[in-house]
């Protein structure tokens, strides 16, 4: 006998497990989740901006964070610069603490949840969605999908951002931990490399090594990591992380009322960082703030402005990678912190915009506007 669900959402990751709990959140109930992990991994790290403007994660969340600092650093050349945050905080959730909690409240609800399940194939039966498990069939009104994509997108002018994290433990005070590295950066012509720091104390932090890259080489990216985790004199390696995160501004809703796209290849991620936490947190509230569900609010939505300057800034680091150091360095340093803050946390307002087109330089940025229409 088939089990019937008005819908069902493969995936009980971030985008999975927070899509649940704004339908519960709107009173819907009939739904199941599919996930392929048995246990929650502690594998990701999620960070966001807080402050003045931009959606209360935090509060949203109700979950304690990890650690926030006040200010970031910017390393070009080996030369430092720091940023004061004033108003604002950078912060980070181990993922699965967020998980865990998501995870907690639907079960909670009495939310189905197929943990340690694959998926033999995927049937679509009239208008409906028949879900072929190796034990059973789920029959679903409507199918969500967050799973990654078999392919990334290659058109001009996509990258990937691909790295490597080590949280280790140094046998020496080397951290400040009032100070967040969000990009210490290695020169090279070929792609954008750097090393982002998230100290935890004086003596533990995340390191990872990112690249923003046209192919995906972890053999290099690990290669790299390697040599960089050298640097701090290890004591002990408490856990790793690695991943590929696109980074591509050609994201279209799929037209099928009863199917939906969601997740990092649904439009959750920001192509100009590749990363979707917040972008995820302002989706469910936007879902659960609404007055009345409909399924189309499920589709990711697109500001156009954003996406238009995230698409110059990819080709200017697609087509001229050894430049990147330096327009980061402006942008952080000339653009003001709460305008450079709002826009990456997908919050801007006009005068971000504004004075973000004012300082980023001029030559380079139409460079890469003409080569969107030439590449």
């Amino acid at each position: 006998m088939k089990q019937k669900f008005d819908i069902g959402v493969i995936g009980a990751g971030l985008s999975g497990l927070t899509l649940a709990n704004s339908l519960l959140s709107k009173k819907i109930k009939n739904f199941i989740l599919f996930e392929k992990d048995r246990i929650l991994k502690n594998d990701k790290t999620y960070s966001f901006w807080s402050g003045p403007g931009l959606l209360d994660i935090r509060k949203k969340l109700n979950i304690k964070i990890k650690k926030e600092w006040s200010q970031i650093e910017i390393k070009v050349k080996n030369e430092s610069y720091i940023i004061d945050l004033g108003e604002y905080r950078y912060a980070c959730y181990e993922s699965k603490s967020v998980l865990k909690e998501l995870y907690k409240r639907i079960v909670k609800k009495g939310i189905k949840v197929e943990r340690g399940v694959s998926i033999k194939n995927i049937k679509k039966i009239k208008d409906n969605w028949q879900i072929n498990l190796y034990s059973k069939k789920v029959l679903l009104k409507k199918l969500v999908d967050s799973r990654p994509n078999n392919e990334f997108d290659d058109k001009y002018p996509s990258l990937k951002q691909v790295f490597v994290g080590s949280e280790i433990i140094s046998n020496k005070k080397i951290f400040n931990e009032n100070i967040a590295t969000l990009m210490d950066f290695s020169e090279s012509k070929k792609n954008v490399i750097f090393t982002y720091i998230l100290p935890f104390s004086k003596t533990r932090a995340l390191v990872e090594t990112t690249f923003f890259s046209k192919k995906i080489d972890f053999k290099e990216v690990e290669y790299h990591h390697k040599e960089t985790l050298e640097n701090f004199n290890i004591k002990k390696v408490l856990r790793t992380e690695r991943a590929v995160l696109p980074m591509s501004p050609y994201f279209e809703p799929i037209e099928d009322n009863h199917y939906f796209k969601i997740g990092n290849f649904g439009g959750a991620s920001r192509p100009a960082s590749g990363y979707a936490f917040t972008r995820i947190a302002l989706w469910a509230n936007h879902i659960e703030t609404n007055n009345k569900f409909s399924y189309e609010l499920i589709n990711h939505k697109k500001n156009y402005l954003t996406n238009w300057l995230d698409k110059i800034f990819l080709s200017v680091l697609r087509s001229n990678p050894k430049k990147a150091p330096d327009i980061f360095r402006i942008f952080f340093t000339k653009v003001p912190i709460s305008s450079a803050i709002r826009f990456l946390s997908d919050q801007a307002r006009l005068a971000d915009y504004f004075f973000i087109i004012l300082k980023l330089p001029k030559i380079i940025m139409i460079r890469g506007l003409l080569n969107l229409y030439v590449k």
